[in-house]
């Protein structure tokens, strides 16, 4: 499957540079093929990104839809040049040992991610604070035996099922789904105060949409602190010297990337939330575009 997907995604990349380079002058200088997923943490850094790279060093960006196992797989082989969202050392731990001899580490570009699993606040802490309460036969019946997650391959997935396991979580169901899955998830059941526990991660604007609480993780399944990392095709430093250089210095906060995900998410528009943070930082632009 994976690998008619990459086919998939190797046509499209093809199509794509044919079309640039048929459009001429127009698009004379050659795209960099920046990996994206649908998952706001990505949309925030990639945007941001993106406008300073096209509009401070004339450097047009392509964005290319993929999975994240086939981000990876695509900056190895080269057919990708850049991604954004790279999270070490749990989440894509098994990705980055499989690939990591064949791809440039560029740099961490923010610190304090988290993966978890969280509740919604009206839920009891006093009933559920850690994972192992959900082994409780109550508290198993409200939730109806699920865990809401998201795509199926990504890292926090993977955790996740490790995570069960781990914590002899009997008679759950951790459903696959997307971030719009989970999202539309928790969103249904604040609306009626039901009982839910979703895979969610830090950066997210859902903190700041709905009061949610994580779960106490003491076996450590789900990882501490994340990293999240640039990761480059062997060939983008000589390809794209002025962008490696800047994607050396780029750096942002937690708060930088929640704040931009919010607008994003609440105008459905990543690209304006990205220009409007741009903007509004031009001491963080300065220190990104240092040679």
């Amino acid at each position: 499957m994976k690998s008619n997907l990459f086919k998939s995604l190797a046509v499209r990349i093809a199509v794509s540079a044919a079309v640039a380079v048929g459009a001429g002058s127009a698009c004379a200088a050659e795209p960099i093929k920046m990996a994206v997923t649908n998952w706001a943490d990505v949309l925030a850094v990639a945007n941001v990104a993106k406008y300073v790279l096209e509009t401070d060093l004339k450097q047009p960006v392509q964005f290319v839809q993929a999975d994240i196992g086939i981000q990876y797989q695509g900056v190895a082989r080269g057919d990708l040049d850049i991604m954004v969202g790279g999270w070490l050392p749990v989440t894509h731990a098994a990705y980055y040992a499989r690939y990591k001899n064949d791809m440039d580490d560029v740099g961490v570009i923010y610190t304090g991610g988290k993966n978890g699993w969280a509740v919604p606040a009206y839920v009891p802490e006093s009933q559920v604070s850690t994972i192992s309460d959900l082994e409780k036969p109550d508290v198993k019946s409200k939730l109806n035996g699920t865990v809401q997650g998201i795509e199926p391959g990504g890292g926090l997935m993977q955790a996740s099922e490790k995570t069960i396991k781990a914590y002899d979580l009997k008679g759950y169901n951790l459903q696959s789904s997307s971030e719009a899955g989970m999202l539309a998830g928790v969103s249904r059941a604040y609306q009626s105060k039901q009982w839910i526990v979703a895979t969610v991660w830090s950066p997210h604007w859902l903190f700041q949409k709905w009061q949610m609480r994580y779960l106490k993780d003491p076996k450590g399944t789900l990882g501490g602190e994340e990293q999240v990392h640039a990761f480059a095709s062997k060939q983008f430093a000589s390809k794209f010297p002025r962008a490696d250089v800047f994607f050396k210095n780029f750096k942002l906060t937690l708060a930088d990337v929640e704040s931009i995900e919010f607008e994003g998410n609440s105008t459905n528009d990543y690209a304006t939330a990205a220009k409007k943070f741009v903007e509004a930082h031009p001491e963080k632009v300065k220190a990104w575009l240092q040679q």
